[in-house]
């Protein structure tokens, strides 16, 4: 190339650094490129290559760079890694196994590995290895929030609440492939479920001229929003994860989106001031969901909805999975909602998302607050 003749292969390196380190992936691609064109040998190069393939979605791209990147350099743990990452992401499970396996081997306090291999694991059924991975993990660092709470999956405690460190760092992580991943890979239609449940009385505020208010608690990249657009409501999105919520925010969809704990988020909103209250599989991260409810009954003017999505648990109030997730039981909800003052609209039994070769079951949730309903003292 033209420009090859006065760029050395620092120089195109140097480039291709400072696009990535602003995120510009398409142009730190062909600085990259070049570089390599130049001298081939370059394992950091590769491995930055391959992260960029990883932004575009490109993964059998990145699975070639990453093969290039650990051949030169075997000790580049983070390379091995994602290897695994891409190889899981293109259903080459064994393959992915095995990087990770390198990459723990490479640098055992490095936390990524030990949780993915521990996740892919436990999505195979294979509960002994994932509780393996993540002991191991939680040894390497202890206090480890993550680590703590899948280690409590793993044995079988029950605790509240993933802490809210989890559900960030799992969901800034998944933010740029989450929706292709979500909808197309684990054929997830529950936004729209829950969408369909609402609208014909947010229709029916609009058609009276009223623009309802509609709070989206763990709205991530906004699916929710898209499938509320008929309604014209104010939508409030509230989220824990940034990266997802620049994602929302490019959606236009939402009046207005917030970063926080929804509970905190809850708790500041005025009472009676909103006319639905949706919860799009968020619940998996919260098994206590008393607050939750009193605080959405708070917020919610009379003939107000809360809808959700839970998993489905048989017996009991709730339940932390193997999985890191919690599940609910429709008895549970129906106690909560009582006690809020909420009125059940309907509780239907629905596959939630697929996991592996399985898919997820669940419930979809509709309840409504009582006409007249007194004014609820916060939770």
């Amino acid at each position: 190339m033209e420009g090859d003749a006065v760029h050395s292969a620092a120089d195109w390196l140097a480039e291709g650094d400072a696009h990535y380190d602003a995120q510009r992936w398409n142009d730190a691609g062909p600085a990259y490129e070049r570089a390599l064109a130049i001298d081939p040998r370059q394992a950091r190069a590769w491995y930055r290559l391959g992260n960029v393939r990883e932004e575009q979605g490109r993964d059998g791209d990145a699975v070639s760079c990453f093969d290039k990147a650990v051949a030169l350099d075997p000790s580049n743990a983070q390379a091995w890694n994602n290897l695994g990452g891409a190889r899981q992401r293109l259903g080459r499970e064994e393959q992915a196994i095995a990087a990770y396996r390198r990459a723990m081997a490479a640098d055992p306090l490095l936390p990524q590995p030990c949780l993915n291999l521990g996740r892919l694991a436990g999505t195979r059924g294979d509960h002994a290895l994932a509780a393996e991975c993540f002991k191991t993990g939680l040894a390497h660092h202890p206090g480890d929030p993550t680590f703590e709470h899948l280690v409590a999956a793993a044995e079988g405690n029950n605790t509240a609440r993933a802490p809210d460190t989890y559900v960030t760092t799992l969901f800034d992580g998944l933010a740029p492939r989450f929706e292709q991943h979500l909808v197309q890979d684990l054929e997830y239609h529950v936004p729209e479920a829950l969408a369909k449940l609402v609208l014909p009385d947010l229709l029916t505020a609009r058609n009276a001229g009223k623009r309802a208010r509609v709070i989206d608690l763990g709205c991530g990249t906004g699916l929710v929003g898209v499938a509320l657009a008929a309604a014209d409501a104010e939508l409030i999105g509230i989220d824990l994860s940034p990266r997802m919520l620049e994602i929302a925010a490019t959606r236009g969809a939402y009046a207005r989106l917030e970063l926080g704990e929804l509970l905190a988020v809850l708790a500041r909103m005025p009472a009676l001031s909103a006319q639905a209250v949706l919860a799009a599989d968020v619940f998996i991260y919260v098994g206590n969901l008393e607050a939750v409810f009193a605080q959405a009954a708070r917020v919610l003017a009379p003939g107000g909805l809360f809808a959700m999505s839970v998993e489905k648990l048989d017996d009991g109030s709730y339940q932390l999975r193997p999985t890191g997730r919690y599940a609910q039981s429709a008895a549970y909800l129906r106690t909560l909602a009582a006690q809020s003052g909420l009125q059940e609209r309907g509780i239907e039994r629905a596959r939630i998302r697929r996991e592996g070769r399985v898919h997820v079951e669940g419930w979809i949730a509709l309840f409504a607050k009582a006409h007249g309903a007194a004014k609820p003292t916060a939770a």
